[in-house]
């Protein structure tokens, strides 16, 4: 999440005669974080103190990447850091354009390990950029007093609570374009110094730019939620696949707040979004049904069919089979797939539909779109005992036998047969009603593909 802060900056300069306007502004760095294989190499380069080991103090500690010098009165201690000479701004250099200045001490501050934020512009007369300044992130005036973050001047307006501190850091570059006519800039001041200690290899983890969600983050985010997986469990499949919990940049709560993010961008347009996806493969797909219907504006049904699916019907579909007692979703929509049996033995797929409810009404509507996609009826149709399919059953396929599922006969005969019996007697009827059940289907379904 982003920490959002009220800074005002002491870096301004009066360049009105050149007819320049100057702002500023506080952003905070928005790029992704640096993967490079050296990333954590400045914080191997220990000082000269850090090497006595024994007698470093807690402050000495925590900036291990960084030699502790004296301000110039001699009253504080200012943090240096330690970075290869390859990643130092180069104050003689030319840079071209402006933006690969500013990427340039992005990546310096990582290897030093603080964050950074863009602060000040200065413009020309064109609005061009002519100046600007890039701080570290803990520059800011700090709060004289503290703040009652659950009611603020008792204006009853709440206000998010954050560790983050400011520091009044000094720490900034600033870049200068040589003139209007090009994009090359040089760097006219720079400090290094801060009055903080910076980031140690374990604090780096948790900082903005470390915690920053990649492209693939956010697929895998994406992803992971249309397989009902949400954003915790996938946090905790990417610390699994990643080798652990320190190999992965952004946080639980980062997973979370981005898939929320998602949800309120979707909103309520997910249904339609469904739809137009739906749309879009029968325009562009070869025999390819959708149908759906919609009740005051929601979408009450909905059913499709490939060109395979039509294809195995067309082969397998004497006999079918549809079960309505999927919840899964969501939204509690029924899940109602269509089922055949192939040559193999084994059970393909010939249509889908989802339904928001199981009346009368909303079989129809489904059965009519299944025949308007298959064509030919059924000789064999096989369901649970629910009255309404019967209803329905009958209604739009006049000519198809209709039985009862065997899973669902065998799961309802412990109920219905009340007898008390031993494990092995129960064991012998079972499968002897199984054995009996069975042979009546197969001889009912072979009367009438013959028939």
């Amino acid at each position: 999440m982003s920490n959002c802060f009220d800074y005002s900056s002491d870096d301004t300069e009066d360049d009105d005669q050149y007819g320049e306007e100057e702002i500023n502004c506080d952003e905070y760095d928005d790029d992704d974080f640096y993967n490079s294989d050296d990333q954590y190499s400045g914080r191997n380069q220990l000082s000269d103190y850090a090497s006595e080991g024994t007698n470093r103090t807690d402050s000495e500690e925590e900036s291990f990447n960084s030699n502790v010098v004296d301000s110039p009165g001699g009253k504080t201690k200012l943090w240096k850091p330690i970075v290869p000479n390859d990643f130092m701004p180069d104050v003689d250099a030319i840079y071209q354009p402006l933006e690969e200045a500013v990427e340039m001490y992005k990546l310096y501050a990582d290897k030093a390990g603080f964050g950074v934020r863009l602060n000040t512009i200065m413009r020309f007369g064109d609005k061009t950029i002519k100046k600007r300044y890039v701080v570290c992130n803990k520059m800011g005036k700090i709060p004289n007093k503290s703040t009652d973050t659950l009611d603020p001047e008792g204006s009853g307006r709440n206000k998010r609570n954050s560790n983050f501190k400011i520091t009044d850091c000094k720490t900034l570059i600033k870049f200068e374009r040589l003139h209007m006519q090009t994009n090359a800039c040089k760097i006219y001041e720079f400090e290094e110094n801060h009055n903080h200690p910076l980031e140690t290899k374990e604090e780096r983890r948790y900082s903005k730019r470390a915690r920053r969600l990649s492209y693939k983050d956010k697929e895998f985010i994406v992803r992971s939620s249309t397989s009902n997986i949400g954003a915790t469990k996938a946090h905790k499949l990417q610390a699994s696949l990643q080798g652990g919990y320190e190999n992965v940049g952004p946080e639980a709560i980062d997973y979370k707040n981005f898939r929320r993010k998602v949800g309120n961008i979707i909103g309520d347009k997910d249904a339609q979004l469904v739809v137009d996806k739906m749309n879009m493969r029968k325009d562009e797909l070869h025999n390819y049904t959708f149908e759906y219907k919609c009740v005051d504006s929601v979408l009450n049904a909905m059913f499709w069919a490939d060109e395979t699916d039509k294809l195995y019907y067309k082969e397998f579909g004497d006999v079918i089979s549809f079960d309505a007692t999927f919840r899964t979703n969501k939204y509690g929509m029924i899940f109602v797939p269509f089922t055949a049996i192939d040559n193999h033995k084994r059970s393909i797929n010939i249509g889908a539909g989802l339904l928001s409810n199981e009346s009368i009404e909303s079989y129809c509507w489904l059965l009519e779109a299944f025949l308007k996609a298959h064509v030919k009826h059924p000789q064999l149709v096989l369901t649970d005992q629910d009255p309404a399919i019967l209803q329905v059953i009958e209604a739009i396929f006049p000519t198809s036998n209709h039985r009862l599922c065997m899973w669902h006969i065998m799961k309802k005969l412990q109920a219905k047969v009340c007898i008390f019996w031993s494990t092995l007697t129960r064991n012998m009827f079972y499968s002897s009603m199984i054995y009996i059940v069975y042979i009546f289907l197969i001889t009912i379904s072979i009367h009438i593909v013959y028939s």
